[in-house]
């Protein structure tokens, strides 16, 4: 059975949502800080991608910056450098209000064993966990002394051929508007993975155009 025919609700017997997962690198280490009108979420993925990912109310950005192989093995270096078995997971008294943020550090450098650890943006924290969080604020440093200018250009129409970046750093060429003109179908670049997205979702969904392709 053709593999492509099966994309959305499953692929050659997987779910997509299973696939999807498979194509995106996994997470070394995540901090999410939240309060009433947004969010701020600084990703480090395995394969050496940094994304910021922002929101305020119902405007989302995103920023990629990738890390050549000694500087990401140095950022895992120091992650595991600290010792985080004394650090308590639940949670740590909270300073009260709406626009206080609230953190989550997901810790996922052994996939087998992850751990997330909660906390309010201004309190006191324990030594170890001040020093993790410290380590994300150098990868945030980093991305905004790095990432490219990102985003779809205005103007920007699918054509076939078209290599688009997701916000993860997964990479998917266009192969044509559906049947009814309304979605766009896309295969992964690096994995054989078809996805069909809404006309009006593809800005929403991807942050760059990577490739165009010139057809003769």
């Amino acid at each position: 059975m053709n593999c492509r025919i099966l994309t959305l609700i499953a692929l050659c017997g997987m779910s997509s949502v299973t696939r999807a997962e498979n194509i995106r690198s996994g997470e070394v280490i995540r901090r999410d800080c939240k309060n009433t009108v947004g969010h701020a979420e600084v990703t480090l993925f395995e394969n050496g991608t940094l994304r910021l990912r922002q929101s305020l109310n119902e405007d989302e950005r995103f920023e990629l910056a990738e890390l050549n192989p000694n500087q990401l093995q140095g950022f895992v270096n120091r992650i595991r450098d600290e010792d985080m078995s004394e650090v308590d997971p639940g949670g740590y008294p909270q300073m009260g209000g709406d626009l206080v943020e609230v953190c989550e550090i997901y810790l996922g450098l052994d996939r087998a064993k992850t751990t997330t650890y909660r906390f309010g943006r201004f309190d006191s924290l324990p030594l170890n966990l001040a020093r993790l969080n410290g380590i994300i604020d150098d990868m945030l440093q980093y991305i905004e002394d790095n990432a490219p200018s990102m985003g779809l250009p205005p103007d920007y129409m699918p054509k076939r051929g078209d290599v688009l970046a997701r916000a993860d750093g997964a990479l998917f060429e266009i192969v044509g508007l559906t049947s009814d003109k309304r979605g766009v179908e896309l295969i992964g670049v690096d994995q054989p993975l078809v996805i069909f997205i809404a006309l009006e979702s593809i800005r929403g969904t991807f942050v760059s155009l990577e490739k165009r392709r010139q057809w003769h």
